[in-house]
């Protein structure tokens, strides 16, 4: 912008001098008044030219930069674990997931959250997408979004994400691990969501709409739905302002899902939750209903009934760093279900836990659990945890 000015500047300086030149170069032509006040305003009108070039260009280039610039905010999270199991299995030492959460503002409406994890396998490290979301917010009834999500599917899965320092105990509910066959832990499509904010009830809906699960039933469809038959989910929760903490939630999920290994099935979930999600107390119960049933032969179907409870309680005072806990697990498949009915997925756990906040960014874990594994017996093991996030990378 300001080279397109220097043209002008130059004219409106070089003008006395043409005029001095075109006067027969007298000094008697360039101190007439009238060539003087011509002179004077060229050069006045010259400074006042280049004063509102630069301060346009200054003007112009901060409103670029501003624009140019997304707010970032990126929390990083680790943790690594010790595993003590019944004699005679293997345990040792584990590193967890390094996972880096990135959310960009683009403007007041437009935003985009990504959610990348590196997990350490027997011979090597994983990267993954976990998530990567675009979302514009027409307003808080009306928020849509696109991408790869953590599917709305009951509390669990939506409310912790990677990063173990983010839930109280060492590891996920066994229905909600990560890989779990029982619930698509992944959705990649579209979901709207918002709240309705005159209500005392809280209430807020979810409803999503994408590709189903992979031919292996425990990945999603990142590349595209496999049967050209989408899966869709809602959800309804309310948190009452009234009883601060509480929220429940009802959900609903339905595929059909085309499996590598058997011919095509019908997926419906039903699930409901009840939170009271305070540090004290905090209470969880979670419970899933599943049936599946063959597209070509609906007399072939079977069910999973899968629940859990969890209790924990941060001390009071100067043991409030200290959080004990305690969960009880259990899910059934029924044997004739026909996608999950020999995949050996029945289990009944109890677990004892404390957590101590000894760094407000990092908790060391300690967890007894007392697990049974599709009927093969019992098993008792230990796990100790060291978990940390990063506010700034």
């Amino acid at each position: 912008m300001v080279s397109s000015y220097w043209p002008r500047r130059e004219k409106a300086l070089v003008f006395p001098q043409e005029l001095y030149i075109r006067g027969g170069g007298s000094a008697t032509n360039i101190q007439s008044p009238k060539i003087i006040r011509t002179i004077c305003a060229a050069a006045l009108c010259s400074c006042l030219l280049i004063s509102y070039s630069g301060s346009a260009q200054e003007n112009n280039a901060a409103v670029v930069a501003e624009m140019s610039q997304p707010q970032f905010n990126v929390l990083g999270f680790g943790d690594i674990s010790y595993l003590s199991r019944d004699a005679g299995d293997p345990g040792g030492f584990a590193i967890g997931q390094a996972v880096a959460h990135i959310t960009a503002s683009l403007d007041d409406s437009l935003s985009i959250f990504g959610e990348f994890s590196l997990t350490a396998k027997d011979s090597s490290q994983t990267a993954a997408i976990e998530r990567m979301i675009v979302k514009y917010s027409f307003s808080d009834l009306f928020k849509l979004s696109a991408g790869r999500y953590h599917s709305p599917i009951g509390y669990w899965n939506s409310a912790f994400h990677h990063g173990a320092w983010l839930q109280t105990t060492v590891s996920r509910p066994e229905v909600f691990r990560f890989g779990s066959k029982i619930v698509p832990i992944h959705f990649v499509g579209a979901l709207l969501e918002g709240t309705l904010t005159s209500n005392d009830l809280g209430l807020s809906y979810m409803a999503g709409f994408g590709n189903g699960r992979h031919e292996n039933v425990a990945q999603a469809g990142d590349a595209g739905d496999i049967n050209g038959d989408n899966a869709w989910m809602v959800q309804v929760n309310a948190r009452p302002a009234r009883f601060y903490g509480l929220n429940a939630g009802l959900g609903f999920y339905n595929d059909r899902v085309t499996p590598n290994d058997r011919p095509e099935i019908y997926e419906k979930t039903a699930s409901a939750y009840l939170v009271w999600a305070k540090e004290s107390p905090e209470v969880l119960f979670e419970y899933l209903y599943s049936t599946h049933e063959l597209v070509n032969d609906s007399s072939v179907s079977g069910d999973v009934n899968s629940w859990y409870v969890q209790f924990a309680y941060r001390l009071k005072g100067k043991h409030r760093n200290w959080k004990p806990y305690a969960r009880y697990e259990h899910t059934e498949v029924d044997d004739s279900d026909p996608l999950l009915g020999d995949q050996a997925l029945n289990y009944e756990a109890g677990i004892l836990g404390v957590r101590w906040d000894f760094n407000p960014y990092a908790a060391i874990k300690g967890e007894y659990r007392n697990e049974e594994f599709d009927g093969a017996g019992r098993e008792n093991n230990f796990r100790l945890q060291v978990s940390f996030v990063l506010a700034k990378l």
